[in-house]
């Protein structure tokens, strides 16, 4: 009887420990906000702006490496920007990840993703600073997973 017991005892911590590196697979702390997102910026009544958000694994200082890629737009004075793409640092906070930088006039640009359904966010695109009389201080569109 007591070699039964062993056993069932030797097969039990045999399971439990498969189950703790299976976990280990999936981090606890694992953002539902990694990966790929994509969009359209609607910029005006004929502007649109196409945009990818690639959002890398949290770093050892709570930060996420995040590239932000976007497509051409006509700017509110008839030009157009020209397509780009640049790395910068987002952070999740409270269900909601967001990153910001200054753009070449030194002026605050912060984008934000929130969780809205299955695979897709809404995302806010806020500017400070002046603006043109064709821009809004804001633009909403919703962002896809790639």
């Amino acid at each position: 009887m007591n070699r039964k017991a062993i056993v069932v005892a030797v097969i039990i911590a045999v399971m439990s420990i498969a189950g703790v590196a299976g976990s280990e697979d999936t981090p606890a702390n694992a953002s539902y906000f990694v990966g790929g997102w994509s969009g359209t910026w609607d910029l005006g009544p004929t502007t649109k702006q196409d945009v990818t958000i690639t959002i890398g694994e949290k770093n050892e200082k709570g930060y996420n490496k995040t590239t932000y890629d976007y497509g051409w737009a006509k700017s509110g004075n008839a030009g157009s920007t020209p397509p780009g793409s640049f790395v910068v640092y987002g952070r999740e906070h409270d269900g909601v990840f967001s990153f910001s930088w200054k753009n070449k006039e030194g002026f605050k640009r912060t984008i934000t993703l929130e969780k809205y359904k299955e695979d897709e966010v809404k995302a806010k695109f806020e500017l400070d600073g002046p603006l043109t009389a064709a821009q809004r201080p804001y633009y909403n569109s919703t962002l896809k997973r790639k």
